[in-house]
């Protein structure tokens, strides 16, 4: 459903094992600014669901565009797209989203408080194909529906996304999806949300990965017309550790240099691998495969300014004069 402002009140936090809301202790919410996003997605093609699940032949979600869905997310509520009661929405991105240390990508939802959360499931591939689910968590009672303006506590909910409030992203580590058959954590090409129906009629409920039904504010119909429902997309951004990163002209694993440079970087790797560019922004420049050794990037064609290579799961800021 749209988040529209209902002046609804924020509940107290901390019930829960996972971290809490926006401003609270251990929160590790990404906002939609921070200097860890390097990029965003670039494509988004949205398979709406139904506003209301128990009426699946009824009016499906329609709020919103595709394109609210790429580039970078904002904190306007009304720039969302609605995926209604389970539908999806896929995204791909300008290079392939490698395995980082922490989280590698970041999605955002459009909630205008902390306790009014619209969940989605999240999954990856490699190949566009298979997809694999991250291991979601909800502790939120079963027992009573949470209705259609009713509030969750964050803490009891875990890679799921949606937890936070608007303009901040619920961070997903692919690390944890390392001993998945048939994907590849360093090379994911799409990103895919799947909208939790919130019911806790069994009929139609969805489950976290341990069985618990997921119980969030359902149902939805009463937006029927604004034509929304469900998860509310409106980002997803791809991040890296920028821990030391203006020291970081040297690593274990690649070697750069001259640093700054005017026309030619060497690089040298320990093993064979790929190398991606990106400007200071974080747009996608270029994709190099090199081989082990040492190896010569020609930028001489690049504008001067400050660009970010990342290889091995690291990032190295290269000055270009």
């Amino acid at each position: 459903m749209m988040a529209l402002s209902l002046g609804l009140s924020v509940s107290a936090w901390g019930q829960g094992s996972f971290c809490g809301a926006v401003g609270t202790p251990g929160c590790n919410a990404v906002h939609c600014d921070s200097s860890a996003i390097i990029g965003w997605a670039t494509e988004c093609t949205v398979v709406r669901g139904p506003v209301d699940i128990v009426n699946p032949d009824g009016p499906l979600a329609r709020y919103g565009q595709e394109e609210y869905g790429i580039g970078p997310a904002g904190t306007i509520t009304t720039t969302a797209v609605s995926l209604g009661d389970g539908g999806t929405a896929t995204l791909t991105f300008g290079a392939p989203i490698h395995n980082v240390t922490g989280p590698d990508f970041a999605v955002y939802e459009n909630s205008f408080n902390d306790s009014f959360l619209e969940l989605a499931f999240v999954e990856v591939s490699s190949d566009g194909e298979r997809f694999v689910r991250f291991p979601s968590t909800s502790l939120t009672q079963t027992a009573t529906q949470v209705g259609t303006y009713g509030t969750l506590d964050p803490t009891n909910l875990n890679n799921l996304a949606g937890k936070f409030r608007i303009g901040y992203g619920t961070p997903f580590d692919l690390e944890e999806l390392r001993d998945s058959a048939g994907l590849d954590i360093d090379n994911i090409t799409h990103v895919r949300l799947v909208d939790v129906v919130g019911t806790i009629d069994p009929q139609y409920a969805t489950y976290d990965a341990f069985g618990h039904i997921v119980n969030d504010p359902y149902p939805t119909n009463e937006y029927q017309d604004y034509a929304s429902g469900g998860f509310d997309l409106t980002g997803v951004a791809v991040l890296t550790s920028l821990q030391g990163i203006d020291d970081m002209a040297l690593t274990p694993q690649v070697a750069v240099y001259p640093n700054p440079t005017t026309d030619y970087l060497f690089v040298t790797l320990l093993r064979p691998g790929r190398v991606l560019l990106f400007d200071v922004k974080g747009s996608f420049v270029a994709d190099y495969t090199l081989r082990q050794g040492r190896n010569t990037l020609n930028l001489s064609d690049l504008p001067s300014g400050v660009y970010m290579l990342r290889s091995e799961g690291q990032m190295s800021k290269i000055v270009k004069k």
